[in-house]
């Protein structure tokens, strides 16, 4: 049974010999292929482009003992040294292989025909599939004209060239207004969160107050409110009068039926409050406010989140100011 296995193993090796014996063989014949042809010129034809893309895809040029152009005897082992001991570098080989696979066999020999050099192969290897296949799908006669065909190419790279400028531009465009709209999106969301927040602590601080704490609550919001409607009023809008006042003075221009009417919508405001939740002219009885009390002495200090709300209106009207100055 021992000398039944050694016998495979041995047929196995001397298989694996030969067969490694007829690929080295047929990588020299396909090498003497190339090398029949005048292969110091610099136009290497469509068939040798294939022998030696078939060199490249099965690495055949591998551990092969290759004479160059000068008579050198060089042992390849890398592809760029069997492009160089043909006498030619790794990069035109595989430019010619890339426009072998890229157009075929018929308009890589059209081309060479035509003398098309790299720099228009380039080009309309550049060219979208359906502007490449206008020209590489025609058909060309020996009396086709190089110039026209060169004119053709370079018509198709322009036209390309201002659509791919087009298309950049909106998906630029695009991109900046996706761009703009996820901020807008980010922020939104910020503010969302933070009043969420907010909500959720105000609305946890409601359930655990008692009747009166809620009421003083909603006392103090409504006085921080009308302090800061009385500050507009007492600020900005007194200010306001007072540059009419004076551009009156100094113009004749009557301004006092305008401010007049202003007042009047202020009060038509009071007196729609006083009917819908039916208030007296004046504060009476055990629910007076404390500044409307007789014995009230201010102490001239404010609730903090009173004087915040003045400070803003303040520093507001400053900003107003120094725009109208500026």
């Amino acid at each position: 049974m021992t000398d039944l296995r050694l016998s495979e193993q041995q047929d196995a090796v001397v298989l694996a010999s030969k067969a490694m014996t007829q690929d080295k063989a047929q990588a020299y014949e396909m090498l003497g292929m190339v090398k029949m042809s005048d292969f110091t010129r610099k136009l290497v034809t469509v068939s040798h482009i294939k022998v030696l893309a078939e060199f490249k895809e099965t690495k055949k040029y591998k551990d092969l003992d290759i004479q160059d152009t000068k008579g050198n005897w060089l042992h390849v082992t890398k592809w760029e040294d069997f492009c160089n001991a043909l006498g030619y570098s790794r990069e035109k080989i595989d430019m010619d292989i890339l426009n072998l696979s890229t157009f075929g066999e018929d308009f890589l020999e059209t081309s060479q025909r035509l003398g098309l050099g790299y720099r228009e192969m380039r080009k309309l290897r550049q060219l979208p599939e359906e502007a490449r296949s206008e020209i590489v799908d025609a058909d060309y006669s020996e009396a086709t004209d190089k110039e026209d065909l060169i004119e053709k190419i370079e018509e198709l790279s322009v036209k390309h060239a201002k659509e791919k400028e087009s298309l950049t531009k909106q998906l630029e465009s695009v991109k900046a207004n996706y761009d703009a709209q996820a901020k807008v999106i980010a922020n939104k969301d910020e503010r969302l969160n933070k009043l969420d927040k907010e909500l959720a602590k105000k609305s946890l601080l409601i359930e655990t107050q008692t009747p009166d704490q809620r009421g003083s609550a909603l006392r103090e919001e409504a006085t921080a409110i009308s302090y800061k409607a009385e500050a507009i009023l007492r600020g900005q809008v007194f200010q306001a009068f007072e540059a009419l006042g004076a551009h009156q003075a100094e113009t004749g221009i009557d301004h006092k039926q305008f401010m007049s009417g202003v007042l009047a919508e202020y009060q038509l405001i009071l007196s729609e409050l006083k009917e819908r939740f039916g208030l007296d002219d004046t504060p009476s009885g055990e629910a007076l406010p404390e500044w409307a009390r007789e014995d009230y002495q201010p102490d001239g200090k404010l609730d903090e989140s009173v004087t915040s709300i003045l400070d803003e209106i303040e520093q507001d009207a400053h900003i107003q100011d120094a725009e109208v100055v500026g």
